[in-house]
């Protein structure tokens, strides 16, 4: 494997695989949202306005929650899915209690849980699925 994809250890992503687990993390949240907001109320005028404008909002809003993810799984050698997949839902959540408490409302709340768990788990079969070692 290069440099660019595996740290030292070789159990922990390297920055290529964090990156782009990152952006995928953002667009499959996105989708998910923008999907159940399209099925809960049913209009498709604004889909991909909504898309381009939900994932700018959630890369710039979930990136801290993501980074400390990133560095408490580092620092306590968690690589499960389960940890991930909390961890985007936590990080949704708690973008909209710090960036835009207007959007708190109870079903939003809900719908961006869920578009982060989806994204916790996107993150985690690109940049863990593969590294856990052989038992």
């Amino acid at each position: 494997m290069s440099v660019a994809t595996t740290s030292a250890s070789g159990t922990q992503p390297g920055f290529l695989l964090i990156g782009g687990g990152y952006i995928a993390a953002v667009l499959t949240a996105t989708l998910v949202v923008i999907a159940i907001l399209w099925f809960h109320a049913g209009t498709d005028e604004f889909l991909f306005q909504l898309f381009i404008m939900g994932c700018a909002y959630t890369f710039v809003c979930a990136l801290p929650g993501f980074i400390a993810t990133v560095v408490i799984a580092r620092l306590l050698a968690l690589r499960t899915w389960i940890f991930f997949t909390l961890a985007g839902g936590l990080d949704g959540m708690l973008s909209l209690v710090f960036f835009d408490r207007s959007l708190l409302r109870d079903t939003f709340v809900v719908f961006v849980v869920a578009g982060g768990l989806a994204g916790g788990l996107i993150y985690w079969l690109i940049a863990y699925r593969r590294r856990h070692p052989a038992a």
